[in-house]
């Protein structure tokens, strides 16, 4: 999208994955006194095997004391194993370490509410034709201060 202001034409586009972008805008937002405590940290965890071969993993961000699952995965053979609760309890201790002070994620998976249930996690919003237009789910879990 181009735009004419005083003379100079500005545009607008999408960048893809471009870290030198990336850390240059990170860098201009940190100046702002509002933004310098709620930086965007971006994480991975990762389960492997006895030979260290991947089986799930999980991405996640974390900003001002808040860890938001961004992406979770366990590969189709291993499912059903309880991999995933093991990233959940993976992602919880990884937040804490950090000192936040809520985890969360959205699902569309509705049915997963009673098993998070029972590990502390709680619905906390639906949002009906979000994202791809199905009803997605916010789940919340306030965590207590990692031991000493």
């Amino acid at each position: 999208m181009a735009m004419v202001n005083s003379e100079r034409v500005l545009t607008i586009r999408e960048v893809r994955d471009d870290e030198e972008f990336g850390a240059w805008l990170s860098e201009l937002a940190q100046e702002f006194p509002s933004a310098s405590d709620t930086s965007l940290e971006e994480h991975h965890l990762v389960l492997t095997d006895e030979i260290g071969d991947w089986i799930g993993g999980l991405r996640y961000m974390l900003r001002g004391g808040v860890a938001q699952i961004l992406e979770i995965g366990v590969r189709p053979n291993e499912r059903g194993r309880g991999h995933a609760l093991r990233l959940l309890e993976g992602f919880e201790a990884a937040a804490r370490e950090h000192d936040a002070h809520v985890v969360e994620f959205w699902t569309d998976r509705l049915g997963l509410e009673p098993l998070l249930a029972a590990f502390g996690w709680t619905l906390i919003a639906t949002r009906p034709t979000y994202i791809g237009g199905r009803t997605w789910y916010l789940l919340e879990k306030r965590l207590s201060p990692a031991p000493v």
